[in-house]
C-alpha cells in the first residue's frame, strides 16, 4: 500500500478476490494473478530456473499477461466468455482487477468474477498438465470444459 501512495496509483484490491465463493486455493491463485507472481516461466528464470521460456500453446514467452490474455487459447475462450455474456475483454491483469466490471451490479460482478476464477484456473491447470505430465492439450474445449 505504500508504495502505491508513494507512486501515486491506486491500492491493489484485495477485497474482491477474498470476497467471491471460489475455494481457498483458487483465492491465493488469484491473488498470485493479480500482483503477477503466478509462477509463470519468465517469473521462473528470474529465480534461476534454466527451462524453455516458450508458451506451451504458442512459441512466444511465457509471461502471465500472454498466459491468461493473449495466448490463442485464452483468446478464444475470452472470444466465448464475451459472445456468452456481452462483455468486452479486458486489456491487462490490471484492468481484470481493476475497473473492469465497474458498470456491473454488485450480484451480477460477483457471479462473472466465479467465472473468471474458473476461466483462469482451467487455463493454469491445463498449462500445469502441458508442462509437467506431458498431457497434450489438442482442443480449446479441453480448457473449457476443465
Amino acid at each position: 500500500m505504500y508504495l502505491h501512495l508513494i507512486n501515486n496509483q491506486a491500492p491493489i484490491r484485495n477485497k474482491l478476490i477474498w470476497k467471491i465463493k471460489v475455494p481457498l486455493k483458487i483465492k491465493i491463485f488469484l491473488w498470485l494473478l493479480q500482483r503477477r507472481i503466478v509462477l509463470t516461466k519468465d517469473n521462473l528464470a528470474r529465480k534461476n530456473w534454466r527451462g524453455s521460456q516458450k508458451c506451451c500453446g504458442c512459441n512466444n514467452n511465457e509471461i502471465v499477461r500472454h498466459l491468461f490474455l493473449d495466448c490463442h487459447y485464452a483468446r478464444m475462450v475470452w472470444r466465448i466468455v464475451c459472445l456468452a455474456t456481452g462483455l468486452t475483454q479486458p486489456t491487462s491483469i490490471n484492468h481484470m482487477f481493476g475497473s473492469w466490471l465497474s458498470n456491473q451490479n454488485k450480484k451480477i460482478r460477483s457471479l462473472i468474477w466465479v467465472g473468471v476464477a474458473a476461466f483462469c484456473w482451467a487455463i493454469w491447470r491445463c498449462r500445469n498438465d502441458i508442462v509437467f505430465n506431458k498431457i497434450r492439450i489438442n482442443s480449446i474445449m479441453q480448457v473449457i470444459f476443465r
